[in-house]
């Protein structure tokens, strides 16, 4: 790790794997004395990435130092989180007013097992309007039964960890699925709560079983792990065509009265698509999204970027590590870029800010 010529560090972003928690005093003190502030914001990650690839399944630390003139960073730890999260919300959007600068981009680390980004979104939203947010649920490789947050030299879990960047910077946000539709768009006839009774006027599990077929039909258990739902993410617009959906799982099945169970409050009259979790897909939307970050480029190069990657991505999905980040290097150049794998995402989609899955966050920002 070193600082590449950089006097001054604005923000340091870091990202570990659990296999660093035993040594993370020794690990912070060593990145406020290299990288010379403690100006420094992260969380654990399952794994994590760089420019130069991507680290999964071992031990894995990285680091970005941002020093510009363009991006200030503000960065701040929300402790303890659960059953806290509106008021999280409430005090990010108070200090976003507070700056009133000419741009804001929120990048927020929250505890996947105990934090509930909607509500937080919905605080900010309720108090300042809307604000960008990026960002990924903090994860860990399944050894710990938590995961972990770090401001300065704090580290702690049960929190929220991130940084508001203001200045006049501009930022470009790309987000790409992991999943392809199955099925045409459908109306969801008949719920309650996250419960699916029909679809087209008939029980939800046919339209199930019809499309995921042949051996995944007799293994629902393998089934649930590979189709997944489609729902608008704006249900003002109650579309679901491509780049217009979130995907949500299906957390329960009743094959004898009809049921589908989804990872979502739902509403008759709602639209929805079944997806499958498809390597071929997401090499094609990966690639397209790149396209259009491309164009929004033009000329100009990145600064830095951050890339938030679904867990469920990777080395789990097209069989070899390092696709994503050989396809941002591909298509985008050589330029700073870092970011872990996550529980979940988080980015605006439809308008407003939405938790997310299956999917990956890219940020890039520049100079106006």
């Amino acid at each position: 790790m070193t600082r590449a010529g950089i006097d001054r560090a604005d923000i340091v972003f870091l990202f570990f794997t659990a296999d660093h928690i035993a040594e993370s005093e020794r690990l912070l003190a060593a990145a406020c004395r290299v990288t010379g502030t403690d100006r420094i914001v992260g969380c654990s990650g399952a794994g994590v990435l760089t420019g130069e690839g991507e680290v999964e399944g071992g031990p894995g630390l990285a680091v970005l130092v941002v020093s510009s003139d363009c991006v200030r960073g503000h960065p701040f730890l929300f402790h303890p989180l659960r059953d806290r999260d509106r008021e999280l919300g409430i005090d990010l959007a108070r200090g976003a007013g507070k700056r009133l600068e000419e741009n804001s981009l929120l990048v927020l680390f929250p505890d996947a097992y105990n934090g509930q980004p909607q509500i937080v979104f919905q605080g900010i939203e309720d108090q300042f309007g809307f604000l960008p947010a990026v960002g990924a649920g903090s994860s860990e490789n399944g050894t710990q039964g938590k995961t972990y947050q770090l401001c300065g030299q704090a580290m702690t879990s049960n929190a929220v960890s991130g940084v508001c960047l203001t200045g006049p910077f501009h930022s470009s946000i790309g987000i790409t699925q992991g999943c392809r539709p199955v099925t045409e768009p459908m109306i969801i006839t008949k719920a309650q709560g996250n419960l699916i009774f029909e679809i087209d006027n008939r029980p939800a599990f046919e339209f199930f079983a019809r499309a995921i077929k042949g051996p995944l039909l007799e293994d629902l258990r393998r089934a649930l792990t590979c189709v997944f739902a489609g729902l608008p993410s704006d249900p003002d617009n109650n579309r679901v065509a491509p780049g217009e959906y979130l995907v949500r799982n299906i957390v329960g099945l009743d094959p004898e009265k009809g049921i589908l169970a989804v990872a979502e409050k739902v509403f008759q009259g709602e639209r929805i698509v079944l997806t499958l979790r498809d390597a071929q897909r997401a090499r094609e939307d990966l690639n397209q999204m790149l396209q259009r970050q491309s164009i929004s480029l033009g000329d100009r190069a990145p600064q830095f970027g951050l890339y938030f990657n679904c867990c469920a991505r990777g080395t789990s999905l097209y069989g070899i590590s390092g696709i994503d980040t050989a396809y941002i290097r591909q298509a985008l150049g050589d330029f700073p870029l870092v970011g872990f794998f996550g529980n979940f995402e988080l980015g605006p989609l439809g308008g407003k800010n939405r938790l997310l899955a299956y999917t990956g966050v890219l940020v890039l920002v520049t100079e106006r």
